[in-house]
């Protein structure tokens, strides 16, 4: 397969991991914001019935992007300012994903397959955990557009 094909499946694999990973994430903290805003608890209850897996997707992110830069013709690889930014970025969506969004997840499930009300606390830290991915993903995603050197 050609290096140029191999970069543009990467490329649309990073871009899909992207959208889908940190679009769960964002949905998630809506539904965090609803948990501790005393939304509907039936709402809440229906979200956090199942675990979110399409947020893993966000782990998938910088690999695929540094595969892609690490084969694109013409290119001048990982190593490049913009790039570094943008795994400075995705650090802080990762911790951000694994030490609150995930936890908070965790325990607003918990509550709703016992049936009781869902904890406001857990749910602000998924809101705005899930609003300070969201600013990331846009921090690098206008990374990207830019390529600053």
């Amino acid at each position: 397969m050609p290096a140029e094909t191999v970069f543009w499946v990467l490329v649309g694999l990073h871009v899909t991991c992207a959208v889908v990973g940190f679009g769960s994430v964002a949905f998630s903290g809506v539904y965090g914001f609803i948990a501790a805003g005393g939304g509907s608890e039936e709402e809440v209850r229906r979200y956090f019935a199942s675990a979110s897996r399409l947020e893993w997707l966000v782990l998938a992110v910088p690999f695929l992007g540094a595969g892609a830069l690490g084969v694109a013709p013409h290119g001048r690889g990982v190593v490049q300012l913009w790039s570094m930014l943008a795994a400075a970025v995705w650090l802080v969506a990762a911790t951000l994903l694994l030490g609150v969004v995930r936890p908070a997840e965790r325990s607003l499930r918990t509550a709703a397959a016992e049936g009781s009300a869902p904890d406001p606390g857990a749910g602000r830290r998924l809101g705005w955990a899930g609003l300070g991915s969201d600013v990331a993903f846009t921090v690098a995603f206008f990374l990207m557009v830019i390529q600053p050197r």
